[in-house]
């Protein structure tokens, strides 16, 4: 379980992954992939686990054909790939991504107004040592990010970015195997470093993201459902939460 603590309106915000069970403090209690099903609201969450307490060759044996022969011929690229956690982590890495994810979305026509927020909340795992930057480079460029919140056994995927659409001198065929490349070293960075459960950062089967859960089911994972869902717990936490105006957007 891993718990990320602030303080607002005089009250704790807690977000909590992982939970087995709940946790009785005085405050919000945001969960996030909850083993335990509450009773009230709640939204299933789908995602997919790989087992990193597998060797190299029975992980690679469960990716799929293709994605096998995409992860050797990248491999035969020049693609340098990068990964920061910990002590090698820093203020500028999290800004540098942040500011390539404000292009990231960019390029798909949306303008993201949430990069300050965003940059803080990094910050806030970073701080905790549970946070994660990895990048693929081609002739010293970063042409694509994943990060990662990282807890005592299980890291899970954050965010996945590319900017192949604004770049014509990298084929999106070249980011695709990169990406899948990118992965399968993570996995290995990660399993190097006595974590055993990979998270691949939801499964869902809506229009907009089924192509997105194929590329993920290609390195065969195994589905499973968590919960997602907030609690309020205490009486100033209720009194604030009520009188803030907080209580619907708590619920989304």
């Amino acid at each position: 379980m891993l718990l990320l603590r602030k303080r607002k309106y005089g009250i704790s915000f807690i977000t909590i992954w992982y939970a087995k069970e709940p946790v009785k403090e005085s405050g919000v209690m945001q969960y996030r992939e909850a083993l335990f099903q509450p009773e009230g609201d709640l939204v299933e969450f789908e995602t997919l686990l790989s087992d990193l307490t597998e060797s190299e060759e029975e992980m690679i044996a469960k990716f799929s054909k293709n994605c096998r022969y995409e992860v050797r011929r990248a491999a035969k690229e020049a693609i340098e790939t990068e990964m920061k956690t910990g002590a090698n982590l820093t203020q500028k890495d999290i800004e540098e991504f942040c500011d390539f994810f404000v292009e990231f979305w960019a390029s798909k026509g949306v303008e993201y107004k949430e990069a300050a927020n965003l940059k803080q909340e990094l910050a806030d795992y970073a701080a905790q040592n549970a946070f994660a930057i990895t990048s693929a480079s081609i002739a010293g460029k970063k042409i694509l990010y994943h990060t990662y919140v990282v807890g005592d056994d299980c890291v899970r995927l954050y965010h996945s970015a590319s900017l192949y659409r604004q770049d014509d001198a990298v084929p999106q065929s070249l980011v695709g195997m990169a990406n899948r490349y990118l992965h399968k070293e993570d996995m290995l960075y990660f399993k190097q470093m006595g974590k055993t459960q990979y998270d691949w950062g939801g499964a869902g089967k809506t229009e907009d993201v089924i192509n997105i859960t194929k590329f993920k089911e290609s390195f065969g994972g195994t589905p499973v459902t968590y919960y997602d869902f907030t609690q309020v717990n205490g009486w100033k936490a209720k009194l604030v939460i009520l009188l803030s105006g907080l209580k619907r957007r708590l619920r989304r």
